[in-house]
């Protein structure tokens, strides 16, 4: 009872159960910083090269293990082809290993737990959508370790548990779309709204769109992990309550006051 907030970062279903458990003890603050399906929106007229490099590093970085990474990416329909065949070659790249070792990128996952929960994912994802990269099948010259390789589906349903639930691992969506609109609603179709990202030359729908996005972060020509100390972060919807950063996060532990001062009639 002598606790006053409780700062949390990490998944949607424990955050719950906090917030839960602050209400019915002294109604004390919570602030969250919970998981997210993130999505990425790449129109005909990026940058192809910049807009792979970026997705794929977003869903490989840190084995996938990232809150904030692009996990589901929509592709406009004139590009998908040659998005996806230079996606998997970016993404199926990745050197797993040692991450402490020269040359290697891609570490383990964090303990057995995790990585059962994301081969399970995979395997709902075979049943769902259509696999052109990995697939969970353990490289056995790797010797110990939890290494899941980069995964990739392609014409996944919406609805399809891999495209609502967060992995927290190296597998990734990828979906077309024929129009601004469809992407936009696609992309908002989750109970999460941690990041976003979309990829597009023309800078009036790129704000456009930004502005569109149930996110907390939106990257225009980027994606996460890219981010700013100096800014607000956190999320929408289920992703969280409340913002952190250099500028944010102290107001999270202070308490406004207002005093009012009556002063003398004037003589």
């Amino acid at each position: 009872m002598d606790v006053r907030i409780i700062s949390f970062t990490g998944s949607m279903r424990t955050g719950k159960f906090i917030q839960e458990a602050a209400a019915k003890s002294n109604l004390k603050n919570v602030l969250l910083e919970l998981g997210g399906k993130s999505p990425a929106i790449v129109f005909d007229d990026c940058d192809l090269e910049s807009a792979v490099n970026d997705t794929q590093n977003s869903v490989q970085w840190n084995s996938g293990q990232v809150c904030m990474a692009n996990s589901r990416i929509y592709v406009q329909d004139s590009i998908a082809d040659k998005f996806i065949e230079l996606f998997k070659t970016k993404f199926g790249a990745a050197k797993l290993g040692d991450p402490t070792k020269d040359g290697v990128n891609h570490g383990p996952q964090v303990d057995s737990i995790q990585y059962e929960k994301i081969l399970g994912y995979i395997e709902e994802g075979k049943k769902s959508g259509k696999l052109i990269l990995g697939g969970g099948e353990r490289d056995a010259s790797l010797g110990k370790g939890y290494f899941v390789t980069p995964t990739a589906f392609v014409d996944t349903p919406e609805d399809a548990k891999i495209m609502r639930e967060e992995v927290f691992g190296p597998v990734v969506n990828i979906n077309v779309f024929h129009s601004e609109k469809e992407a936009i609603e696609k992309s908002n179709n989750t109970e999460f709204g941690l990041y976003a990202a979309v990829f597009t030359k023309n800078i009036d729908r790129a704000m456009r769109v930004a502005r569109a996005l149930e996110a907390g972060s939106v990257g225009v020509n980027c994606t996460s992990p890219t981010f700013a100390m100096d800014m607000p972060f956190g999320g929408w919807k289920g992703s969280g309550i409340g913002r952190e950063g250099i500028q944010f996060s102290l107001n999270n532990y202070l308490e406004v006051k207002t005093v009012y001062v009556k002063l003398g009639e004037a003589a």
